[in-house]
């Protein structure tokens, strides 16, 4: 168990990789690390670029975090990669349930956070700036409806973001590159917050207690019980891993960072981890 302070200046540090959680859909994935940042994502598939690239020090990352300190845990939903971060700060308990939502949309990433003050009031404090291309496309055109919804374009993706009415602004310099806001939650109370990512007109708003309700049903119906292994937990995980990584197509990556260069510096997008046939053979066989 480690304390943490929030992240200074926006943009937080990078952990090593054994600190991240693995949230996926099948179509895409994204890494949740201990301070609720989410520093790599691909949209709106695997093999796209990245629009949040803080993981290798670039720009683009979605955090919530407590504010102040805290002392960091968390777990995964049994069965599911649904990843709960769980915080233990100077006034009590507050929980962040993440999750890319299920069936997965190969041209539209929906991706679900719900905030928990579990037994005292909690400040929370978020902050989005999503930047394709790898960080070098910023956000442009934020506005926000009349209902407290957020829109913006980055490169040539569409987003939109609920749940965070009282957010502002974060300027680089003169231009607006993202959000942030200062959440209170109430003891016993929630907040959810939705940030779809498209490629496509964005179309209909997503309602957060459907989502979540499909999204758990759905991972309860592609997880059996396996109560007869030697080890259910671990096999259930297992399972799950596989169901995140294998997309609609029935291709199935090797790794969340599947659209990293091979070597650093080298200018194209290629990664050998992408699809391997021998051992997609395997895990096919898995989820049958």
């Amino acid at each position: 168990m480690n304390r943490f302070h929030p992240p200074r200046g926006g943009t937080p540090r990078p952990h090593a990789l054994r600190d991240y959680a693995l949230i996926a859909d099948g179509e895409r994935g994204a890494l949740v690390g201990p301070r609720g940042d989410i520093p790599w994502l691909c949209a709106p598939r695997w093999d796209s670029e990245a629009v949040f690239a803080a993981l290798v020090e670039g720009a683009g990352h979605y955090t919530v975090t407590p504010r102040g300190r805290f002392v960091r845990g968390g777990h995964y939903r049994d069965g599911s990669l649904v990843w709960c971060n769980r915080w233990t700060t100077e006034r009590g308990i507050v929980e962040c349930h993440d999750a890319l939502a299920l069936p997965g949309d190969p041209h539209r990433v929906v991706l679900l956070r719900r905030i928990m003050a579990v037994d005292a009031s909690a400040e929370v404090l978020v902050h989005l700036e999503p930047c394709a291309g790898y960080g070098t496309e910023p956000a442009r055109g934020i506005h926000r409806d009349g209902e407290g919804v957020w829109t913006g374009r980055s490169g040539a993706l569409r987003w939109r973001w609920s749940g965070a009415e009282e957010a502002g602004p974060v300027r680089r310099g003169l231009r607006t590159t993202g959000l942030s806001a200062k959440i209170a939650l109430a003891p016993g109370t929630s907040r959810d917050l939705v940030l779809e990512i498209c490629d496509r007109p964005l179309g209909d708003p997503v309602v957060p207690s459907r989502a979540w309700e499909a999204t758990e049903n759905a991972w309860d119906e592609a997880v059996p019980d396996l109560a007869s292994t030697l080890a259910p937990g671990d096999a259930r995980h297992s399972r799950a891993v596989l169901r995140g990584l294998t997309g609609a197509t029935g291709g199935t990556v090797a790794a969340a960072t599947t659209s990293l260069p091979e070597r650093a510096e080298e200018g194209r997008n290629y990664d050998y981890r992408y699809v391997w046939i021998r051992d997609q053979c395997y895990g096919r066989g898995g989820l049958r």
